[in-house]
């Protein structure tokens, strides 16, 4: 005849909350729409000195100067961002300063909606966007 005896039941596996990274909170504590690369916004739209555009069937959004010498261009690989927590992928171009361009591809996660503002956040790369649609 076998018998067994149960075992001591193990604690429940807990995990620390995540804390927000410096950088993640100063972009969260934005509204000002832009891209946003190590906390610091490093194109911001100005109503009165630029323009915007969006087109939903090329999923691309779109900020210049008038001059057009300092512009993002955003492409969306993936789903256009609509909830909080969805990850999108983008292709991101950017300028600053006439003939001087990065590009970045990198992985967003909607981390804010309010209204009609987005924004979308990469916790390793310390890169946001603050989009309103």
């Amino acid at each position: 005849m076998a018998i067994s005896c149960p075992g001591p039941e193990p604690p429940p596996i807990t995990f620390p909350t995540p804390t927000d990274s410096f950088e993640k909170k100063a972009f969260m504590a934005n509204t000002d729409e832009g891209l946003y690369v190590k906390g610091a916004c490093v194109v911001r739209y100005a109503e009165d000195t630029f323009q915007k555009s969006f087109n939903e069937k090329r999923r691309t959004y779109r900020m210049q100067s008038d001059d057009q010498i300092t512009y993002v261009h955003i492409a969306f690989m993936s789903d256009l961002p609509a909830v909080v927590d969805q990850e999108v992928i983008c292709n991101i171009t950017y300028t600053r300063e006439k003939g001087e361009e990065t590009i970045l591809i990198v992985k967003l996660v909607v981390v804010q909606i309010k209204g009609r503002t987005v924004w979308l956040w990469n916790e390793l790369q310390k890169t946001g966007i603050i989009l309103e649609g």
